[in-house]
């Protein structure tokens, strides 16, 4: 059962590591839109405001490169569990 258990605190600290600073970019760039909205609205890139680039379109590569490190890692993980699991029986 300790196996378990380490496995499981492991995966927890391994995806809070990711998730909450994840969670607080994204609460960061909508504040900053928020409260510099005037500043943001301002600059222009490609013809698009800035607070497009930040909430419309930028975040969704973030997540899906973020994802794909996450979801890599995260299966390495489990593989190098089983391996260690298979190894000890």
């Amino acid at each position: 059962m300790d196996q378990f258990e380490t496995i499981r605190k492991k995966q927890l600290a391994f995806a809070l590591s990711v998730g909450i600073p994840y969670f607080a970019g994204v609460i960061g760039i909508f504040l900053l839109v928020y409260l510099a909205g005037e500043t943001v609205a301002r600059i222009s890139i490609m013809g698009f405001p800035l607070h497009y680039w930040l909430v419309a379109i930028a975040i969704y590569p973030i997540t899906w490169v973020l994802f794909i490190w996450y979801v890599h890692k995260a299966n390495a993980m489990e593989d190098d569990i089983a391996r260690k699991l298979k190894g000890e029986k």
